[in-house]
């Protein structure tokens, strides 16, 4: 038999009796592998500690095999002591190069784990100093564009309406508090000047002065709660089907008998849409009270209607108002310093077109201040309303 390993594989051939009858060079001539075949008749795999051709220890895998001469055997020895070596040589590379891996992925994950928690940290700590005293403040928002960066985004977002939501809330109570001033400063020394001539017959007079300044109260009383209603969201309650011409003919008998002005029907249409009474009513009368004051001498009414909607207007011939404050006017407490508010008599606590845009915008309509067609100076309203869903539309 030829060599087919090295010094440290070994092939024998014995027989029955454990005869060798052929083996590899480098055990050729040398006694049995092992002293005697195994006692089973199978393939078996034995460990001997020493062999004449080198040392061990050895695995022996004996197997059994059939020869011409009958039964017989093929021992095949390896040498353990290489096996032995690599297994200590990956040991030692274990024992020195596992605590490095370890060492590097924990410095990598901590690492890692900083990038996030750095920007996280960040936006925690000036979210922590920012109160309701300085909302101007914003977060940090870092420069990756993963979560963290959306979510610093979004924050920032919020404190924007945060913050224009308090200084509303700052401008509404100031105002507030400035329109309702001068009505009492007028309640309080017309009453100590009746309290301190009692026997004067024209203290009498007082009652009709406190009863007017008593009035415009209730009026701005009622017109701020509205406001302060409708930035808190609050529902407006159930809605109706409404007939609108009747609340336009209504406001028109109104301001006629109000007098003073010169008020024209220029042609209504009978139009139903969905929405609060109350409300539309206040918004005509706001309009109409509105066009009456800026008027030189005629309001002008119209009530038309469209398959989908009903548009009303309302004309005055006064001074008009420039394109370029025509949003502004919507704004609360907002008083135009022009010849139109000049002419205005007796004022106003500037709330009344915000009263009626923020009315438009419940019932999903639309506002807009437009110039007369004939050219001649003066503002037009026009307020346009969807129509209900079914039965909107009457006829002419």
């Amino acid at each position: 038999m030829t060599n087919t390993g090295s010094e440290n594989s070994l092939v024998q051939v014995v027989d029955s009796s454990n005869s060798v009858i052929a083996a590899t060079s480098n055990i050729d001539g040398e006694e049995p592998i092992l002293p005697q075949p195994p006692s089973t008749g199978v393939t078996t795999v034995l460990s001997v500690d020493r062999m004449p051709a080198g040392d061990g220890p050895f695995r022996v895998v004996a197997t059994p095999v059939k020869l011409s001469t009958g039964n017989g055997w093929i021992y095949v020895a390896t040498s353990t002591s290489q096996v032995d070596v690599a297994v200590g040589n990956l040991a030692g590379l274990f024992g020195v190069g596992l605590p490095l891996i370890l060492l590097i992925v924990v410095w990598a994950l901590w690492r890692a784990a900083g990038q996030v928690i750095r920007p996280v940290d960040a936006i925690r700590r000036r979210a922590a100093v920012i109160g309701g005293e300085d909302l101007s403040q914003r977060v940090p928002v870092p420069d990756s564009s993963d979560e963290i960066a959306s979510l610093a985004v979004t924050m920032n977002e919020m404190l924007e309406r945060l913050e224009a939501a308090a200084l509303r809330q700052r401008q509404f109570v100031g105002d507030a508090s400035h329109e309702l001033r001068s009505p009492l400063a007028a309640l309080q020394v017309q009453v100590e000047v009746a309290l301190a001539h009692p026997e004067d017959p024209g203290s009498a007079l007082v009652l009709d002065d406190v009863h007017g300044q008593v009035v415009r109260m209730a009026a701005l009383t009622d017109d701020l709660l509205f406001l302060a209603r409708s930035a808190e969201g609050t529902p407006r309650g159930p809605t109706a089907l409404v007939d609108l011409d009747d609340l336009v003919l209504s406001e028109l008998h109104r301001l006629r008998g109000l007098g003073g002005r010169a008020v024209d029907l220029g042609g209504v249409r009978a139009a139903r849409v969905q929405g609060s009474e109350r409300d539309l009513a206040r918004l005509l009368r706001n309009l109409g009270d509105n066009a009456r004051e800026h008027s030189r001498s005629l309001v002008s009414i119209r009530l038309t209607a469209t398959p989908n909607e009903a548009e009303f207007s309302i004309t005055d011939d006064g001074d008009g108002i420039r394109a370029e404050d025509r949003e502004r006017v919507f704004e609360r407490f907002t008083r135009l310093d022009d010849a139109r508010s000049r002419t205005a008599r007796g004022g106003g606590a500037g709330v009344g077109l915000s009263i009626v845009r923020q009315i438009v915008q419940d019932h999903h309509g639309t506002i807009t201040i437009e110039d007369r067609s004939d050219g001649r100076a003066g503002a037009v309203f026009v307020v346009r309303l969807p129509l209900a869903p079914t039965g909107g539309l009457l006829g002419s």
